[in-house]
C-alpha cells in the first residue's frame, strides 16, 4: 500500500515525533511510505532517513490554495492510496486535498484534547464528514468528544494511544541516580504546558530541584518564566534548558516526573518516564488518571492550583526509597502495557485493512 504522512513540519514536538515513528513502522510492515511537510524543520529527518523513508517538502509557492493544489499533484504523481494527516491545521489541508484527489483513503489524527467547542472545531468536524475515511484520536477524551460533537463521525471513530520505544526509554540503575531530589519535565516551553504553575509550585516545594528542557530561546513566554524564576529567588533549583536529543539520559536522572499541563492528548513525555520507571505527578486533564494511579504510581493536581502541584509533587517526594521504587516498577508495568509499538503499529494495520467500524478491535 502507498501511503503518505502528512505533517506541517519536522520540528521537534510530540505529533511530529508519533508520526515519524509511524511512517517508520507502517514501512517495517511492508508498505511504501513517505512523509510530507510543507514547513521549516528537519528534527526527526535523520530518523526518516535511516529506514529508509523519503521526506517530501513542498514549499508554499503563494497562497494555502496553491499549496493544497500542489500537495494534491504530488499525490496523484506518486500514485499515494492512503493520506494520513496530523494536527488540526493540516487535516483542514488534507481535506481539501481529499477534494482534489476523490481516490484518496484520508485518515485524519486528533492529538490534542479538546476543552471547549469553539467555531474553528465545528467547521473541522464538518470537513471530516465529508471527506475523511478514518478520524483517529490519540486520547480517549477526545474521541469522546468528538463522538459526543460530531455523532455522525461515530463509526469512523479510532482510538489509538501513543507508542514508545520501550527498549531506548527503560529505567535505569538505581546507583546513576544522585544528588538533590530532582523533578524533571520534557516538554516545550510555552503556555499550554504550564510552566509558570510549575515555578510557582516549585517555590512551595524546598529543597527539590527542577529541570525543565524545552525551551524556544527568545520567546516571550520563556522570558516570562526566567523573569519569575528570578523573582521567586529559584536560581538556585529551577534550570530550563533547550530540547534534548536523548531525553531518555534526562528521565533516568530524574527521581519524579512531572507535567502540569493545561490540556494534552496522549503526553509523549509522560508514556516514556513511565517506561523509564518514574512515578509522575500530572495535571487531571485528558487520559492522563489512565496512565497516572493515585496512590499506586503518581499523584494527580489541579493545574490551575499551583498549591495542589505542589502538593502532589511533596507528596511523592517524601517516600521513601522502597516505596519511590514501588512506585516507578508500577510505572513500567503501565507503560508495557499502554504504550508498546506493537499494539499501535497493529492498531494502525487493524485500522488500514477493516472495514468501517470505529472502535471495534482497537481501544
Amino acid at each position: 500500500m502507498k501511503i503518505c504522512c502528512m505533517i506541517a513540519s519536522l520540528r521537534l514536538g510530540g505529533a511530529e515525533r508519533q508520526l515519524s515513528g509511524l511512517a517508520v513502522l507502517l514501512r517495517g510492515q511492508g508498505h511504501e511510505v513517505e512523509v510530507l511537510t510543507y514547513r521549516d524543520g528537519s528534527f526527526y529527518e535523520n530518523e526518516l532517513t535511516r529506514a529508509g523513508v523519503p521526506h517530501v517538502f513542498i514549499k508554499q509557492r503563494s497562497g494555502e490554495l496553491t499549496l493544497v493544489r500542489d500537495i494534491a499533484s504530488h499525490l496523484k504523481q506518486s500514485g499515494c492510496q492512503v493520506l494520513i494527516s496530523f494536527l488540526a491545521g493540516t487535516n483542514i489541508k488534507a481535506c481539501m486535498v481529499k477534494a482534489l484527489c476523490p481516490q484518496l483513503k484520508l485518515v485524519v489524527s486528533e492529538r490534542n484534547c479538546n476543552t471547549s467547542l469553539r467555531l474553528h472545531d465545528r467547521l473541522r468536524f464538518a470537513q471530516y464528514r465529508r471527506h475523511a475515511w478514518r478520524v483517529v484520536c490519540n486520547s480517549y477524551a477526545q474521541t469522546e468528544f468528538v463522538r459526543t460533537h460530531a455523532p455522525s463521525l461515530t463509526g469512523r471513530l479510532y482510538t489509538i494511544p501513543n507508542f514508545t520505544d520501550l527498549q531506548k526509554f527503560s529505567p535505569a540503575p538505581e546507583e546513576e541516580k544522585q544528588g538533590p531530589f530532582t523533578v524533571v519535565t520534557v516538554a516545550r516551553l510555552d503556555r499550554r504546558k504550564n510552566a509558570i504553575g510549575l515555578i510557582k509550585a516549585a517555590a512551595l516545594c524546598p529543597g527539590i530541584r527542577f529541570e525543565w528542557y524545552g525551551e524556544n530561546p527568545g520567546s516571550a513566554y520563556s522570558a516570562r518564566c526566567r523573569a519569575l524564576i528570578d523573582s521567586l529567588e529559584l536560581g538556585d533549583r529551577f534550570f530550563i534548558y533547550p530540547p534534548s536529543t536523548s531525553p531518555e539520559k534526562i528521565y533516568r536522572k530524574g527521581q519524579l516526573f512531572c507535567l502540569p499541563s493545561f490540556y494534552e492528548g496522549t503526553p509523549n513525555a509522560l508514556a516514556e518516564a513511565l517506561a523509564c520507571g518514574l512515578p509522575a505527578a500530572v495535571s487531571t486533564v485528558s487520559d492522563n488518571a489512565l496512565y497516572v494511579h493515585q496512590g499506586q504510581n503518581g499523584a494527580l493536581f489541579d493545574p490551575k492550583d499551583s498549591r495542589s502541584i505542589a502538593s502532589a509533587i511533596q507528596s511523592l517526594a517524601s517516600l521513601d526509597k522502597e516505596a519511590l521504587g514501588k512506585a516507578g516498577e508500577e510505572s513500567c508495568k503501565i507503560a508495557r502495557k499502554a504504550f508498546g509499538q506493537e499494539q499501535f503499529i497493529q492498531r494502525y494495520s487493524e485500522l488500514l485493512s477493516g472495514p468501517r467500524g470505529g472502535n471495534k478491535g482497537i481501544s
